[in-house]
Formats: structure tokens, sequence, C-alpha cells
């Protein structure tokens, strides 16, 4: 067995992290309030790339269930808690990058606007429920703000177990050195 992931899984992980990354520092941006064109562009990107997480990240669950047998081992084998802790995590940022963008859409269309995708109306806006928007945005940002925090505590337990543990928890999800 392979000592890193599937080269597709590498490489989805990776693009999975540049659309998060995408999507929330351009939404970030619009608050740069320098002028409507950059604002509309911000937004434009903020739903483009919010799709295309959603999207990616059903990729990602069939390729990793395809997958499954080559899921290269960790060496040295970490305590049962902490492989559990993780499948956890694993499964809670699924879980959050799949209903954020529901959650972020359905804010978009009870606001009365279209939900587009590269600047192209994908699903019309329905009939405008400012409380319902309210709502929903609150949860999208929730949701955001404790995925967000997730994605970190991911990175620093791949760094702890990389230059703490030594294990090579991290080194799987690196992409193959050229030759």
């Amino acid at each position: 067995m392979s000592s890193k992931y599937p080269t597709l899984q590498i490489f989805l992980h990776w693009l999975s992290l540049f659309f998060v990354l995408i999507t929330y520092f351009s939404i970030q941006a619009q608050d740069l309030d320098l002028t409507l064109d950059w604002y509309d562009l911000m937004v434009n990107t903020h739903y483009t790339f919010g799709i295309c997480v959603w999207g990616i990240i059903f990729v990602r669950l069939i390729v990793r269930h395809l997958y499954l047998k080559q899921t290269p081992a960790i060496t040295p084998t970490p305590p049962v808690w902490q492989t559990k802790l993780a499948h956890y995590v694993h499964l809670a940022l699924y879980l959050f990058f799949i209903l954020i963008p529901i959650f972020g859409a359905l804010t978009v269309l009870n606001k009365g606007n279209d939900l587009t995708f590269a600047n192209y109306s994908i699903i019309a806006g329905f009939n405008p429920n400012p409380e319902t928007a309210h709502t929903l945005k609150e949860i999208h940002e929730t949701l955001v703000n404790i995925a967000m925090a997730l994605v970190v505590l991911h990175a620093i337990a791949a760094l702890f177990h990389h230059y703490i543990v030594k294990d090579n928890t991290l080194l799987r999800m690196i992409p193959h050195k050229s030759k």
C-alpha cells in the first residue's frame, strides 16, 4: 500500500482548501468598500466559489468512498482517541461544507435576489422575506465560523503530527515530488 493518498484525493483536498479560502476572503474583501464594481465582483466571487465548495464536497465524498481501501496508514499508529477525533472532525467538515452553501443560497434567495454562478442566474429569487433571510444569514455565518475553526484545528493537528509526533499524517496528503 502507498504511503500517500491517491493523487486525485490529494488534488481534491487542496482544491477544496483553495475554494474555501477564495469564498471566505472574497466576502471579507467586500467590506473594503472601494467601489460598487468591487463589491459586486466580491459578492459574485463568493457565490461562485461557494457553489464550487458545495460541489467539490460531493465529489470528494464519492472519491473517498471509491478509494477507501487505499487510505494510507499513519505510521506510527496514533492512539485510538486521536483516530476517532480525526474521524469526527473530518465528518464535521464535510457536513459543514455541505450545509454552509445551502444556507448561503437560501439567504440570497430569501432576500429576493437570484442565485448566480459566474455572474449567471441559476435560480430565481423568492418573494423577499427579510426576517427569514436574516435568520438564514445568521445560521450561515455561525456555521462558517465553526467550520473555519475546524479548518484551523485540522491544520494545527497536521502540523502537530508532523513536527511534534513526527509521524506521516501530513506527508500522506502532500503532493508527490517531481523526479
